[in-house]
């Protein structure tokens, strides 16, 4: 888009000359939603013709073709000949007025805010990152932000932004290693008895939450439930029962993050 709204439409044209044209007779048109405009030769070369279209008020597209009325030499005179470029249909144009300038940060944790800046953004445009829905928020026509979805570290990712017609490509963002905290360190607990591990992480958990993978090699010994943190949320409290007497280590992992280690008791 400019804002003088006006698009250079252009075509090459190259004479054969065993075709017998009239030098001079080229006499290029363009049509425009079905009105026939006059070309012009262009600046930009000999066989180049061009129409400067205005494209009007709340108008975002048009369709054309080119008909090309040249003379050629007969037995006797001349006569008028025409060409329609293209031979097998319509052309078409859209003006954009949306495009992205830039990624505010091109790398960051799992759950960091990233802002974008560019223009035509809309409350209905949608982030993805390598391919998975982020959570965004809308703050402008010229301002979007996402947060960094759960994935594995280490990587960059492209980072698009969808609409209800199309995909537009931003970038490339590199998902760095973060670090989840635990409490307590380490877990001392009887059978039967419960204890709570509070997991907790540098930024909110992305859309659809942040399940951690907890394995232990003493799973007689530790009764756990499944663990999300919640989307949008920093922490989790998990509540933990002790099973069989054993001594081990609880191994948690999830994308994006650093995986810890938790020592565990569990007596009698």
């Amino acid at each position: 888009e400019n804002p003088s709204n006006i698009y250079t439409l252009s075509v090459e044209i190259r004479e054969k000359k065993d075709l017998g044209v009239v030098k001079g007779s080229m006499r290029p048109k363009v049509v425009i939603d079905g009105e026939s405009r006059l070309m012009s030769p262009s600046p930009l070369g000999d066989h180049i013709w061009e129409y400067e279209y205005k494209m009007p008020s709340g108008r975002r597209n048009a369709v054309y073709y080119f008909d090309i009325e040249y003379e050629v030499y007969t037995s006797k005179s001349t006569r008028v000949k025409s060409i329609t470029l293209p031979s097998d249909g319509l052309l078409k144009f859209t003006v954009v007025n949306r495009y992205v300038v830039t990624l505010e940060s091109n790398r960051g944790p799992v759950g960091a805010k990233i802002g974008l800046v560019g223009r035509g953004f809309s409350p209905s445009d949608q982030v993805f990152v390598g391919g998975q829905l982020a959570n965004s928020e809308y703050h402008s026509s010229n301002a979007l932000s996402f947060f960094v979805p759960g994935l594995p570290a280490g990587q960059s990712y492209n980072v698009s932004i969808r609409d209800s017609e199309k995909e537009m490509m931003v970038g490339s963002f590199r998902v760095d290693s973060a670090q989840m905290q635990v409490l307590p360190r380490s877990v001392n607990v009887s059978s039967g008895a419960r204890a709570t591990l509070i997991f907790s992480i540098p930024s909110p958990a992305p859309a659809g939450g942040l399940p951690l993978q907890i394995t232990t090699n003493i799973p007689d010994s530790v009764i756990l439930p499944e663990v999300i943190i919640p989307a949008g949320s920093q922490s989790v409290s998990v509540p933990l029962e002790g099973g069989a007497p054993g001594v081990g280590i609880l191994h948690v992992e999830t994308p994006g993050f650093s995986p810890l280690e938790v020592p565990i008791s569990v007596t009698n």
